[in-house]
């Protein structure tokens, strides 16, 4: 009898343990490789990347769309920001990513960057952003179908703005935060892709206003997180904040989470099982001192003080020492954050990050202040297990 009993204990284990073990699966450790690069633009003899390019996975295919670089050199050099419409396709098959031939080269319907962005079951979701005309209200969805690319206007954002964030649940997306003409937005937004005619609703305002912040749910959930991020203040340097809320969606409420380690803005991140991971990020060290700089600057009416000031913030941001490398691990069931023990290969803003099975893809963005990279990024994630 008891040897019984301590059979049928090992065969209901065997039979529950995959489950019980997949929902306490945690990422230990990420295996990152260069899968590919962005090309140059037209006329563009070498690649130099992208900064606030479209990214998202829709039918086996990664799209990686408009964004952003200086051409013709470094900004505090007088090159100018450069703004794009083209879109790239990648066929992805087994942790490669191939660059995939079409017959007419694959445009949006303008130039376009620093848009909140999410793959979702209907599309690439494209919100905001902005282009060399200003801000943006407009709204795309963007599939890859027949070998043809199509291209289709949601309704209009309340607002233009840029640098928001946007997440999804099911048919529905919720946009967080942004960029407005004064500084940030707390607007919180809803659109149902099934009933895109009832337009976007507005929902319980953020705590604060944000942009450049980090919006995830985690499946099986009921809470979308809000994380990080940064708000310019006029006439003072920026906030970048360490804070961690949560939305609950069934009491429509938010309350406060574990705060990240550090201040964190114009970070990446993917929800995965019960972890949150993000993916570098500013902490503003040398983004306040360049703010400083250029603030001081505008108040200075002597021509060679500002010229010295000038100066030094050439050499600041020529020098600019990268961004964080870290990958930071958020435990949703113990409210807790560890950082991930291997670095990504480089620190990087400005772009967003892309889960297809189980690995991530980060293409493109900004690796140094003015600096892009055409590199994407696909980082394979190693659980416990």
């Amino acid at each position: 009898m008891k040897n019984f009993i301590l059979y049928l204990t090992f065969l209901l284990t065997s039979i529950i343990s995959p489950e019980l073990l997949a929902q306490h699966q945690h990422v230990e450790n990420i295996i990152w490789s260069v899968a590919a690069k962005i090309p140059p633009a037209p006329k563009q003899k070498a690649a130099i990347g992208l900064a606030g390019a479209i990214s998202g996975a829709n039918h086996n295919v990664v799209l990686i769309a408009g964004g952003t670089n200086f051409p013709d050199g470094m900004p505090w050099n007088g090159g100018k920001k450069k703004y794009y419409d083209d879109v790239f396709l990648y066929l992805k098959t087994a942790g490669n990513l191939h660059l995939m031939t079409t017959k007419e080269n694959l445009k949006l319907p303008f130039n376009l960057a620093y848009t909140a962005v999410c793959s979702t079951s209907h599309g690439i979701v494209v919100a905001g952003g902005e282009n060399e005309n200003g801000l943006s209200n407009k709204a795309l969805i963007l599939n890859w179908k027949a070998q043809q690319l199509h291209v289709n206007f949601l309704p209009d954002l309340p607002k233009a703005l840029s640098n928001a964030a946007l997440t999804v649940i099911g048919d529905v997306i919720y946009l967080a935060g942004g960029e407005v003409e004064n500084g940030a937005t707390d607007l919180f937004l809803s659109l149902n892709l099934s009933k895109p005619q009832e337009g976007w609703k507005k929902m319980t305002n953020l705590p604060h206003s944000v942009s450049h912040t980090v919006l995830l749910h985690p499946e099986d959930s009921h809470e979308i997180f809000l994380i990080g991020g940064r708000k310019r203040n006029q006439g003072d340097t920026s906030t970048i904040y360490n804070s961690v809320f949560a939305f609950n969606i069934d009491k429509q409420n938010w309350t406060v989470k574990k705060s990240l380690p550090c201040v964190l803005s114009a970070a990446a991140g993917i929800a995965n099982r019960k972890d949150l991971l993000i993916f570098s990020g500013d902490q503003g060290e040398t983004f306040h001192q360049a703010e400083k700089l250029i603030a001081a600057i505008e108040k200075e009416q002597d021509p060679i003080k500002k010229e010295n000031l000038n100066q030094q913030k050439i050499k600041l941001q020529s020098n600019h020492p990268g961004f964080s490398r870290s990958v930071l691990k958020y435990d949703i069931t113990n409210n807790t954050w560890q950082t991930l023990k291997n670095l990504m290969p480089y620190g990087i803003v400005t772009t967003n990050a892309v889960v297809s099975g189980h690995e991530v893809i980060i293409a493109g963005g900004e690796i140094k202040a003015g600096i892009r990279t055409p590199n994407i990024l696909v980082g394979k994630l190693k659980s416990n297990r």
